[in-house]
């Protein structure tokens, strides 16, 4: 079983965060913060489900998690009287997941622009300190987030994800202001 949940956690966390965080933001008035305690706990269902045999008529894993995310959300918004933009009831997992593939095609041309990736290496080289840490601990040397939290001292794996996602998004913004400085986007 929890090899199970090793394997899908490893092909789609990475790989869904992006539209899941897009599919949140267009549908919910939720901050990023939030959403991605959503994606967590989201991932965290997946592997009791997993534990507890109620993913055996999965066909898509994309379909399963946005369909669990927009579930948690919309509790959410319930507690919080945040009010999604769409009903609950015409919620299409098929429609989603052929929203997502767009999105991740578009990206794909973004990632692979040269420039693009000069921009990055460069900025992350002015990061500080736990940020320049923890982003390289987990992007490039493959840490988990309990490696990163025992590591760096954080009570647990969940606040050193809420400091990574802190890091990447500063990391994001100084990306475009610089991609935009030289003119690579709009």
């Amino acid at each position: 079983m929890a090899s199970d949940y090793n394997e899908i956690v490893h092909r789609n966390f990475e790989e869904m965060k992006t539209p899941f965080i897009n599919f949140l933001r267009r549908n919910f008035k939720i901050d990023y913060d939030d959403i991605m305690d959503i994606y967590v706990n989201v991932w965290i269902d997946v592997r009791d489900n997993i534990r507890n045999g109620k993913t055996e008529r999965v066909k898509s894993w994309r379909s399963y998690i946005f369909n669990l995310g927009w579930r948690q959300a919309c509790k959410f918004a319930t507690r919080t009287r945040h009010i999604p933009s769409f009903d609950d009831e015409n919620f299409d997992s098929d429609e989603l997941e052929s929203e997502y593939l767009k999105e991740k095609e578009a990206e794909k041309s973004i990632y692979n622009d040269p420039e693009l990736k000069k921009v990055l290496a460069s900025e992350l080289s002015y990061i500080p300190d736990p940020c320049n840490k923890i982003l390289k601990m987990y992007y490039f040397d493959k840490f988990s987030m309990k490696e990163i939290a025992d590591s760096l001292n954080y009570s647990d794996a969940r606040s050193a994800n809420v400091v990574r996602n802190r890091c990447r998004d500063k990391i994001k913004e100084r990306v475009l202001n610089a991609v935009r400085r030289l003119g690579i986007l709009d």
